[in-house]
């Protein structure tokens, strides 16, 4: 088998090589934290890669300055946590890729992964005319009782189930005949509107998936997920759209940006 060479961008940051005082568990900890690092980031490949293959583990000592007996104990860490699989006599292979989805930013799905060149498709489990609980009316700011449009959707990359969304729109935010399986609802809102989005509030939790979302997720009952809550408003402050997003945690990662006081964060 031709191995594939392992060429990291050239701005990725190389960790320095580092003497460890401590245990061989240690440093075995310190590498898995750096390679995972590595990992999600997509220096080995991310989704759209077949089989993204890891550098040999003489290779890995040698760049993060740890012994190949620590190399060998991080990659069974990681392969705990499902993020590669070894193959005798193949290599180690990275099966935990995950898409990364930034949240610092008013995007659809399709808008934030459209640089990973990987389908988004939509499943509309449900699109019909409810009314606003007393929670989504405080929310939404409508009368309890008042109709709103009710969406779920199933939302799939690269032809496995990424996240199950549930949103409440106020009525006229969108049509209710809308092509919800091709666009994002934030792209229906501006076109609907002819307004731009504004601001959102955002809450981000772990919680463990139920036996209904699991089935739809594929992923075994009680298994890991992100779940985001976000109330969108519009550029007026009209909150318009309230969201709950159940993302796999094994598939995705939430990024955002902070800056301390009001320094700008980078371009």
């Amino acid at each position: 088998m031709t191995r594939r060479p392992h060429i990291p961008p050239k701005d990725f940051p190389r960790p320095a090589a580092r003497e460890y005082a401590g245990t061989r568990a240690d440093a075995a900890r310190w590498a898995r934290d750096v390679l995972r690092g590595q990992i999600l980031d997509g220096v080995y490949g991310g989704l759209a890669a077949a089989r993204p293959l890891l550098p040999p583990e003489n290779e890995l000592a040698a760049e993060l300055g740890v012994s190949r007996n620590a190399i060998r104990e991080a990659l069974e860490l990681l392969r705990g946590e499902g993020l590669i699989t070894r193959v005798q006599g193949a290599g180690t292979f990275v099966t935990g890729a995950k898409l990364s989805q930034r949240i610092d930013r008013l995007e659809g799905l399709a808008e934030s992964l459209a640089g990973h060149q990987l389908p988004v498709e939509n499943t509309v489990m449900s699109a019909r005319e409810s009314i606003a609980s007393p929670f989504v009316a405080a929310k939404l700011q409508v009368p309890e009782g008042a109709p709103i449009l009710f969406i779920e959707r199933l939302r799939s990359v690269g032809g496995v189930p990424l996240s199950l969304d549930t949103t409440s729109l106020r009525i006229g935010a969108i049509p209710v005949d809308a092509n919800l399986a091709d666009q994002d609802v934030f792209s229906l809102i501006e076109t609907e509107l002819v307004m731009r989005l504004g601001w959102a509030e955002i809450t981000v939790e772990s919680v463990s998936a139920d036996a209904d979302t699991a089935k739809l997720l594929q992923i075994r009952p009680g298994a890991p997920l992100l779940l985001l809550h976000r109330l969108t408003h519009l550029e007026d402050g009209t909150p318009f759209d309230l969201e709950t997003v159940r993302y796999r945690g094994d598939r995705c990662s939430l990024i955002t940006t902070a800056a301390r006081d009001s320094a700008p964060p980078p371009a």
